[in-house]
């Protein structure tokens, strides 16, 4: 819906008319569409000469994208940036991938995002893939030689007997008859 109602402002109207229509289109959309439209906004950025308004919308867009999910997003910003960006611009661009992928590192739905990027390229995540990739993967291998045996050995018997009486295993206060108790005076 956003890109025919930018369509038809650009027509009518202008490239400059259609920020509004990115901005508000960057607010409601979902992560991965946001994204998306974040190319597209940083694209029109740079048809009308606004360099820095398009690396500010690719370092906002970088948050919804994770660099082993989404490469083609970090290859676009890298080329921008190779073409129009001088040492420092780069040397942030850099910063700010670094960040974002510990992020995605440190977070549990990168988990869930890296496998439902593996089933795309794998074709599914199971036995089958485990099996085509082999000796490929050595965590997979190594995860299959770990579950051939028993995960869990139930032990026979205790190492220390418990206590047969409880007031045995309760401390006791100086003086109460501890005989392991040390006596000192109080000049020592």
């Amino acid at each position: 819906m956003f890109t025919i109602y930018i369509a038809k402002v650009t027509e009518n109207f202008g490239l400059p008319a259609t920020r509004p229509i990115f901005e508000r289109a960057i607010e409601l959309l979902p992560d991965r569409q946001t994204a998306k439209m974040c190319l597209r906004f940083a694209s029109m950025e740079r048809k009308l000469g606004e360099i820095d308004r398009a690396r500010a919308v690719y370092a906002h867009a970088s948050q919804f994208c994770d660099p082993r999910i989404n490469p083609e997003f970090w290859a676009e910003w890298n080329q921008f940036e190779v073409e129009t960006g001088s040492e420092d611009t780069f040397k942030e661009y850099l910063r700010i991938k670094r960040s974002v992928q510990s992020q995605y590192n440190t977070e549990a739905s990168f988990l869930a995002a890296h496998a439902l990027g593996g089933k795309k390229e794998s074709g599914g995540v199971g036995k089958g893939a485990v099996q085509a990739t082999g000796a490929a993967d050595p965590m997979a291998a190594a995860e299959k030689q770990a579950t051939k045996g028993p995960s869990f050995v139930r032990a026979s018997a205790t190492a220390l007997p418990l206590p047969e009486n409880n007031a045995e295993a309760e401390p006791t206060l100086a003086g109460e008859g501890n005989e392991e108790e040390i006596q000192m005076s109080d000049e020592d």
